[in-house]
């Protein structure tokens, strides 16, 4: 048996051999569990064994799914999220939930070994612009809980268009950054006001 384990939650079937193979080559011992049996699998590990362990969450629908993360459970041990898809302002999510790292589900081998191997090392595995964004906005905003929530209501062009005005870009600026009209980007944003039930931008900040 190795010292440390790696419990993968909700991976999906045609992604196991792969996390196999990667927990053979890092020697650590695999577990496999749902989101539900999370509680009881690491209270069924041997409760001397001090080794923090590494999860992996598999987020087929990352901004719905996360709200059921329990949050309790990301102030401890060492955590990596895995979806289909990355943006920016989903590793910003995952930087301000709690999470040490992030992978798309199609990073090779290679990739995924090297960010768990930095998470071991108790570092945090981001993409650089995730880092900076995450850090420009931490020095902004107070809370991220509203944020989450915003985003799980919106569609990802609604979301490229939100990390732009958080950013503090006016309709004009996003307009000519997307390749868009200044039209489209305000029916964008008045989609974005009655989804979240937002009136403004002052708000849309408050409340992020």
């Amino acid at each position: 048996m190795f010292e440390q384990n790696i419990i993968t939650v909700d991976l999906p079937e045609d992604q196991v051999t792969q996390f196999v193979h990667i927990s053979n080559l890092l020697e650590l011992n695999l577990i496999q569990c749902h989101s539900e049996n999370i509680s009881n699998v690491l209270d069924a590990l041997e409760p001397s064994n001090k080794t923090m362990h590494i999860l992996v969450h598999h987020f087929e629908a990352p901004l719905i799914s996360l709200e059921k993360v329990d949050g309790e459970l990301l102030k401890s041990h060492l955590h990596i999220a895995i979806c289909p898809k990355l943006t920016t302002e989903l590793e910003v999510t995952f930087i301000s939930s709690g999470f040490h790292c992030n992978m798309q589900a199609d990073d090779s081998v290679v990739d995924k070994i090297n960010s768990i191997k930095q998470v071991q090392a108790k570092e945090i595995s981001f993409s650089h612009k995730a880092i900076s964004r995450y850090v420009l906005q931490k020095k902004r905003l107070p809370s991220f809980t509203n944020r989450t929530k915003i985003l799980a209501l919106t569609t990802k062009k609604e979301q490229q268009i939100l990390g732009l005005i958080w950013d503090g870009h006016s309709n004009e600026e996003i307009a000519h950054k997307l390749g868009i009209s200044i039209n489209t980007v305000k029916m964008h944003v008045q989609n974005i006001y009655k989804k979240t039930k937002i009136k403004n931008r002052g708000q849309l900040f408050a409340l992020a």
